[in-house]
């Protein structure tokens, strides 16, 4: 059975990055992505001018939400107050619902860890002083990027752990933080990872793709897009032993009690029957 047509089932991208492509193209995505019962995406912020651009994509497309933020591997230099106030206003706006792309990068000739811990700390005071969710990128960063999110009080506002891939113990330190398990491809290759995914409860996990122009694969029908979330939304049923509806439900429940009081729209959307729009 198609996803499109599983009544008022839907599924929801956490995590994308569908400002990299131009313009006229993400029309066609969404469209892809809505044949198969994806009805929107959070579309991720990596640099102030890219954080601009998901707040102005949203504004525009009812399937788009944005997250504001800059990516550990764009950080130039600390947040000043400046900056910080930018942020700040762009998060206000109602079509913004994380803190994202945001975090720690312990990757080889990656910018500074100490004006990294920084910008990553000013992010996190942000998300709580707007009441928005960290969805928090963390590459070679378990188990510091835990200990600097407790410390800055994430767990007041939660989240979710971006493209996770890291082992059971991470996975349930993340959840007592109170954030999500994002789960996206990998899932699809890796044997660690799927074997901590059979343990997880499905209410502690949400999905995403990190849909992005993937310049190195030859073929651009092999670029991930947010339509592949079905492919994590089906590893999930086949490795719990469970229906796609089940995993469809809770996944979208999921982000709505992480999304919070951004929540409704999101809601409203998931709960819209889509056209079955021809490829």
């Amino acid at each position: 059975m198609a996803f499109w047509e599983l009544g008022v089932l839907r599924l929801f991208d956490c995590h994308t990055h569908l400002d990299q492509y131009p313009r006229s193209d993400i029309p066609s995505i969404l469209a892809r992505a809505n044949v198969v019962g994806v009805t929107g995406v959070i579309v991720a912020g990596t640099t102030m001018e890219s954080s601009r651009l998901c707040v102005e994509l949203a504004s525009a497309d009812p399937r788009v939400f944005a997250g504001v933020g800059i990516h550990p591997m764009d950080v130039k230099g600390p947040v000043d107050d400046a900056t910080y106030r930018a942020l700040r206003d762009m998060a206000a706006d109602p079509r913004v619902v994380a803190i994202s792309e945001v975090g720690l990068d312990g990757m080889e000739g990656a910018p500074d860890t100490a004006v990294q811990e920084q910008v990553f700390r000013a992010h996190i005071r942000l998300s709580r002083e707007v009441g928005l969710p960290v969805i928090y990128h963390a590459r070679l960063a378990y188990p510091r990027i835990l200990e600097v999110l407790e410390e800055e009080g994430a767990q007041e506002v939660g989240g979710a752990a971006h493209y996770f891939q890291g082992d059971e113990a991470t996975a349930y330190r993340c959840i007592e933080l109170g954030f999500y398990i994002s789960l996206a491809r990998p899932l699809l290759r890796l044997p660690d990872l799927q074997e901590v995914v059979r343990r997880l409860p499905l209410e502690h996990i949400v999905l995403e793709t990190d849909a992005y122009p993937q310049l190195f694969k030859r073929r651009r029908e092999s670029w991930t897009e947010p339509r592949h979330v079905v492919e994590v939304v089906q590893a999930v049923a086949q490795l719990k032993g469970i229906s796609l509806e089940e995993v469809t439900r809770q996944t979208g429940e999921n982000v709505l009690r992480m999304l919070g009081r951004r929540a409704k729209a999101v809601r409203e959307l998931m709960e819209v029957p889509l056209p079955h729009v021809a490829q």
